[in-house]
């Protein structure tokens, strides 16, 4: 039955002002995602702690996020997805704003992990909720355009974050990341209704299990195994790339531009994706990012690159896997009736999530045994490659028939 948060809106603006606010929910979580990676050196150094020491706080963040994308889908089920998008928010802009009074790595930690809740909270929800919006094909476009908010997110933090630390410290980059998401709650609060979505509901069991019925099974194996997959290539990568470009003969001051240019290839592969996504099925889209990503790392591996080439390949690299981190949540939309849309979406992104705390360490591992910088990328392959194997899967799976 047809009685979607579609048919909320009294005419298009209504639907654009929605979709606005979920890609503005999305965007101020990648920008408290991030902000912690850049404040956490400036607080080490006051701190008279070592790097190394803020593992823990890291940790916490992505454990945190786990929990989150974990449980928002019952939850949302059970009390409806405004109740829960409005806890999410609070949660995660408190939990910013708290920040500010972290004296100490334990406190630091523990406030993120809590933050962390709401991020995990939120994303599925607004992801869901747009796909909602936009009826059919043009569900999962939607999707993919609101997951690039974490990108530009992260843009928004990278731009803002020095401007806002030489004026106020680091204190100022949590407070703007509190304040700004705590003023959509009565936005969140008039657009999104319980009732309708609790409306669609056919069984409020164990949402979880759902996911493996009515013939979902192999589709929602897959999809973990993928998001997982391309989570350990994409964050092994961005960890590391600098520390491999260094080796490589980079300049010590190019090694940012590093960093950035994997990030920048992202953005532009995630405007190829959603471009794409409106032609052919989203898993085509995925399984074209993943071969350009690829090709990248063959690139980089077996081409002897120099140093001065370094740059472009790494942003054909960042082109592939970033975006099919991003675009996992619209093939989940593809999968999942509405119903259980926000629960598909959240373990999805858990198991990324899990992904993008093991790559860092695989990639840390093979660093160690002191393999040529363009051996250890090429390690990246094996992981593309079944990656790449599992969309083939998918595309040759039987479609199942998704409810409105």
């Amino acid at each position: 039955m047809q009685n979607s948060d579609s048919s909320t809106s009294s005419g298009s603006g209504s639907v654009f002002m929605t979709m606005l606010l979920c890609f503005l929910i999305v965007t101020l979580d990648g920008f408290d995602t991030i902000a912690i990676t850049f404040v956490a050196p400036i607080l080490a150094k006051d701190w008279g702690i070592s790097p190394a020491a803020m593992v823990p706080t890291f940790l916490a963040t992505s454990v945190g996020a786990v929990v989150g994308y974990m449980a928002c889908g019952p939850l949302a089920l059970r009390f409806g997805a405004r109740t829960m998008a409005l806890a999410s928010v609070v949660v995660f802009g408190l939990g910013s704003l708290a920040t500010i009074f972290a004296g100490d790595i334990t406190s630091l930690t523990v406030l993120r992990f809590v933050t962390a809740l709401g991020l995990g909270g939120a994303l599925p929800i607004a992801i869901a909720k747009a796909a909602d919006l936009m009826p059919g094909p043009k569900s999962a476009t939607a999707a993919m355009i609101i997951a690039t908010g974490i990108s530009a997110g992260g843009v928004l933090a990278g731009i803002a974050g020095g401007p806002l630390m030489a004026h106020f410290g680091w204190k100022g980059v949590f407070i703007v990341g509190g304040i700004l998401p705590l003023l959509l709650l009565p936005w969140i609060a008039s657009a999104m209704r319980d009732g309708e979505v609790k409306s669609r509901q056919t069984d409020n069991g164990n949402a979880v299990s759902a996911l493996f019925g009515n013939g979902m099974g192999s589709a929602t194996v897959t999809l973990w195994l993928f998001a997982f997959l391309v989570f350990v290539i994409a964050y092994a990568l961005i960890s590391w790339m600098p520390t491999l470009a260094l080796q490589m003969g980079l300049p010590p001051e190019k090694a940012p531009a590093v960093a950035a240019a994997f990030s920048m290839g992202g953005l532009i592969g995630n405007l190829l994706l959603i471009a794409l996504s409106a032609r052919v099925r989203t898993a085509m889209t995925l399984l074209v990012a993943a071969v350009i990503g690829l090709a990248g790392i063959a690139v980089f591996g077996l081409a002897g690159i120099p140093a001065g080439a370094i740059m472009p390949v790494v942003i054909v690299i960042g082109m592939g896997f970033i975006p099919c981190c991003v675009a996992q949540s619209a093939l989940a939309v593809t999968i999942y009736p509405a119903a259980l849309r926000t629960t598909g979406i959240g373990w999805a992104a858990a198991m990324g999530r899990i992904g993008s705390i093991a790559g860092p360490g695989v990639g840390g591992l093979v660093l160690a045994l002191g393999w040529p910088p363009q051996q250890i990328v090429l390690v990246a392959a094996v992981p593309a490659v079944a990656a790449i194997l599992l969309l083939l899967v998918f595309l040759k799976t039987p479609r199942v028939p998704v409810a409105a």
